[in-house]
């Protein structure tokens, strides 16, 4: 039998937490003094071990021989955080005392929040690294990827109150779903509801995360309200942050990775459908065509067509190659909260408690019904073609296209705003940020609380409580 439960609570008991720290860190203040401890008498400019000088901000920037040891907003995947750490050699410092806790925390900090040198500086900017990704609606041979275990698994942040969970995924052919957190995503096994690592999300809340296509890279999209909105992307086995694209003027509330990995689409409360290229982060398209904030985006698993939606109940099909408008789909006169694609079948997710089935070529409603009074919050397809979906009557629940429901879970505590389906695994989060899993073999029934998030969440909308 599986494990029944995995809590959090001993993990948090032994991990420092970066609410310990100052809310900046810069490298004058607090990096460099660490350093000029533990490093400078073989890292200096006389001595230079490696190649490597880390007497001042630009040259530990610059890197050793062997290349960048400091990798901005990416701190798992840097190396001067793994060699202090042991994880990696040569273990620093080499002799004496190892770095505290407290010090390791901060460099960790240090990085994630871009590396900024000083209190007046921004952090560096993170260049990007993604490659191209082959088009492929089966399985990829092998097997699937999986978090690293050189992947962090602390500090996990905290804030005072919890509040909504609003981003949750699952990926395609492994067992692992990630939530996002305070500034972080954090990365579970479905079937023991271990915690396999952490990827720092120093822009602010994640409000949307997902998996590519072939399940080796993990998107998270969000910010801070009415200030700032980015998307990232990492490698799920590495925890290399390889691409950060959108610098917007609000939270990014939706957004997709293309199949082919080439392409963000993603969207907010401007009401624009925007491109970004993941090879350079530029602006590649933006489209003004929605009345009300975005709030879906979704591409199609063959990479023909992109959809998106927003707070009106508008619902447009875009060409993915051109952006150009393919078709407008007129079914839902409230708030469209999420979309599904498969080739050929979008579906979406209404306020209005319905979920609809539209056939993209033709653009013709194929099949909707009542899904879950008062409002359906989420609706997304599994990999084998099934549907699951929740709502405002605290319960998710998994479908066949015809619409028959296979499975109800029992109710959460709130509202349930995202649900998904990994392997034999109902996961479901609610309006308190808890994340209950779900055994399709026992009908339902709950087997383990996942993780309550503790954030700062925008306030909600009377139409939309899963974003402000």
């Amino acid at each position: 039998m599986r494990s029944r439960l995995v809590l959090l609570g001993s993990v948090l008991g032994s991990l420092p937490a970066f609410a310990a720290l100052p809310e900046k860190v810069t490298f004058e203040d607090h990096v460099l003094p660490i350093l000029q401890n533990a490093c400078n008498n073989c890292h200096n400019p006389d001595k230079k071990k490696a190649g490597l000088d880390l007497t001042s901000y630009g040259t530990s920037i610059q890197g050793s021989d062997g290349g960048k040891v400091v990798l901005p907003g990416d701190a798992a995947a840097s190396l001067l955080l793994k060699c202090i750490k042991g994880t990696e050699e040569p273990v620093m410092p080499p002799k004496g005392d190892r770095l505290n806790a407290n010090d390791i925390a901060i460099i960790e900090k240090w990085i994630a929040l871009r590396a900024p040198e000083s209190l007046n500086s921004k952090g560096a900017p993170v260049a990007n690294n993604v490659a191209a990704a082959a088009v492929s609606l089966t399985r990829p041979s092998g097997p699937p990827p999986m978090p690293g275990a050189s992947l962090p698994k602390g500090p996990i942040l905290q804030a005072d109150r919890s509040n909504a969970l609003i981003a949750l995924a699952a990926s395609p052919w492994a067992p692992v779903m990630a939530v996002g957190g305070q500034k972080q995503v954090l990365l579970y096994h479905s079937d023991t509801l271990e915690l396999l690592g952490l990827l720092p999300f120093p822009e602010g809340l994640p409000t949307i995360v997902r998996f590519s296509r072939n399940g080796e890279l993990v998107m998270a999209g969000g910010g801070i309200g009415a200030k700032s909105g980015k998307v990232a992307l990492w490698k799920i086995a590495t925890g290399e942050r390889i691409a950060t694209v959108g610098n917007e003027v609000d939270q990014v509330l939706a957004a997709d990775l293309s199949p082919d990995q080439t392409t963000v689409a993603l969207g907010g409360p401007n009401r624009l459908l925007k491109f970004y290229s993941t090879k350079d982060g530029k602006l590649i398209q933006s489209n003004k065509k929605h009345t009300d904030w975005v709030t879906a985006v979704a591409y199609s698993p063959d990479g023909q067509f992109v959809a998106s939606a927003d707070r009106a109940g508008g619902v447009v099909v875009w060409e993915a190659a051109t952006g150009a408008e393919s078709i407008t789909l007129p079914g839902h006169k409230t708030a469209v909260n999420a979309l599904g694609f498969l080739p050929g079948l979008l579906a979406s997710a209404g306020q209005d408690g319905t979920i609809v089935l539209w056939d993209v070529a033709e653009g013709k409603e194929r099949k909707k019904w009542a899904a879950h009074p008062g409002g359906c919050e989420f609706v997304d397809f599994t990999s084998d073609g099934k549907i699951i979906s929740c709502g405002r009557d605290k319960v998710a629940k998994v479908w066949d296209q015809t619409g028959k429901v296979l499975l109800t879970t029992q109710p959460l505590s709130e509202i349930a705003l995202r649900a998904v389906l990994s392997g034999e695994t109902v996961m479901a989060g609610d309006w308190n940020g808890k994340v209950q899993a779900f055994l399709l073999a026992d009908g339902g029934k709950p087997f383990g609380d996942v993780f309550t998030v503790a954030v700062a969440a925008p306030a909600p909308a009377a139409s939309k409580p899963a974003v402000k």
